[in-house]
């Protein structure tokens, strides 16, 4: 029987991907745990490996089709086989799980995709069935299938009503909030099950007033007088998620910012001479940021805090992300427990992140947890400017560039000195106007006397 490849889940509320490209074409032969092709999901690329030796064929998906998740996209052929027919399931025996091996096993003994997948839904490795001597990324999909097959036949046996519909579980919160009865609501997953894009289009479609304004109808051409179009750029699943978040938070967070100027000579200081340190990391601006930002939050801790409907959570971590311009559009790595780390672990993490971020090799943990924002777009000759803050977190930092400026000590004299804007965007439903300001104040102070972090 052809083992399907299925659009594979990374992170726990995805509900789709998006092929980003395949690594192997209809025909070729494959290996077993061999990467076969790139899935894209809102934050990240991922590669996914065959769960089978034989010959790819049955691709369904191409380049930038969005998937639900659990849908197959492709088979592996053995010799002999062949296709199953459109609207066949993808595999009528259920999926047996191997027997365990010891615990002693070496988590080594797994592929790197592998094993960022078992991270990402909190197995242990060590502890997982496989099919072979090496854990694979097939071996992982098919433990996290049995487990939902066995939460579904679990479902189908119990006392619920069996004309409920069928909704991933975000679907189902989601259409709590919103008031959108379900079993009105027509699924685009597998099997018709209803995803939380779904349930959206209806909570949309019930909020459409009777009576609705005429529509704008399409952008005018250069023949109506209009510039011509140069060309229409479709949104990337990262792009989308921006454009989905950003607008969230801009519309429903009410949002204010401080900002004062920093004098930064002895920040640069610390800087240029943590570079001369012999075999040293490459020690940033950056870096020390995010160093301050972590000492400030330690003592500011209602800054490090998110909005949970009727309540306040102030985290006991600090865990903080630096917003990276990437081609796709921008992504937050995330610096965890940075009050914990010195100048020098913070800027080997800064350095191996941001080179990830770039090749576009993060794994989706190093993407979560963020409890605060720092945005410096300094490097770009930029003085000053305003951060939308990053959901659920509670402030973000905009830094500008350094630039000298003359001020007036307070002496009276007038001198010049390497400058910097700070910009604190808060939650005011979480933080007022004095607590930023403080939290802003003691920033300040330790850039501008960074002994203080020592």
């Amino acid at each position: 029987m052809p083992t399907p490849i299925i659009m594979p889940k990374f992170e726990m509320a995805q509900e789709t991907g998006t092929v980003s490209k395949w690594l192997k074409q209809e025909g070729d032969p494959v290996e077993k745990g061999e990467p076969i092709l790139e899935v894209e999901t809102d934050k990240i690329n991922m590669e996914v490996e065959s769960p089978a030796s034989g010959i790819l064929g049955g691709i369904s998906a191409g380049p930038g089709t969005v998937v639900p998740i659990g849908q197959a996209i492709a088979y592996i052929l053995k010799p002999g086989e062949t296709l199953p027919q459109a609207g066949a399931p993808a595999s009528s025996a259920p999926i047996e799980a191997a027997a365990p091996l010891p615990t002693d096993h070496p988590a080594e003994r797994a592929t790197p995709v592998a094993e960022r997948l078992a991270q990402a839904h909190g197995l242990d490795v060590q502890a997982l069935p496989r099919s072979s001597g090496r854990l694979t990324k097939a071996d992982v999909e098919s433990f996290l299938a049995t487990q939902e097959s066995q939460t579904f036949e679990v479902s189908k046996t119990s006392k619920v009503s069996p004309d409920k519909p069928k909704a991933v579980p975000a679907a189902r919160r989601l259409a709590h909030q919103l008031g959108v009865d379900l079993a009105a609501v027509s699924g685009s997953g597998p099997a018709g099950r209803i995803q939380s894009a779904d349930v959206q289009q209806a909570a949309q479609q019930r909020a459409a007033a009777p009576a609705p304004a005429a529509p704008l109808g399409p952008i005018p051409t250069a023949e109506a007088g209009q510039p011509a179009i140069r060309r229409t750029v479709p949104l990337t699943t990262m792009r989308r998620t921006i454009a989905e978040r950003l607008t969230a938070a801009a519309r429903d967070i009410p949002q204010f910012t401080v900002s004062l100027a920093v004098e930064m000579s002895r920040a640069q200081q610390i800087v240029d001479e943590a570079r001369t340190i012999p075999d040293g990391p490459r020690v940033t601006l950056t870096a020390l940021l995010v160093k301050a930002c972590a000492w400030t939050l330690a003592r500011h801790p209602a800054v490090n805090a998110s909005f949970n409907q009727d309540s306040i959570v102030e985290w006991a971590e600090i865990n903080i992300g630096v917003a990276a311009a990437v081609e796709a559009g921008l992504i937050v790595p995330v610096i965890c427990q940075a009050d914990r780390l010195n100048l020098g672990e913070i800027s080997m993490q800064l350095n191996d992140l941001g080179a990830r971020a770039r090749e576009g090799k993060l794994r989706p943990e190093e993407l979560r947890g963020g409890t605060f924002t720092i945005s410096n777009l300094g490097m770009f000759g930029v003085e000053h400017f305003t951060a939308i803050i990053n959901p659920p977190q509670a402030a973000i930092l905009a830094v500008g560039r350094i630039a000298k400026r003359p001020i007036v000590t307070e002496d009276e004299q007038i001198v010049v000195k390497p400058m910097s804007d700070l910009t604190l965007t808060a939650d005011h439903r979480v933080i007022d106007g004095a607590k930023a300001a403080q939290f802003l104040a003691d920033l300040k102070h330790v850039l501008e006397h960074p002994g203080a972090l020592v």
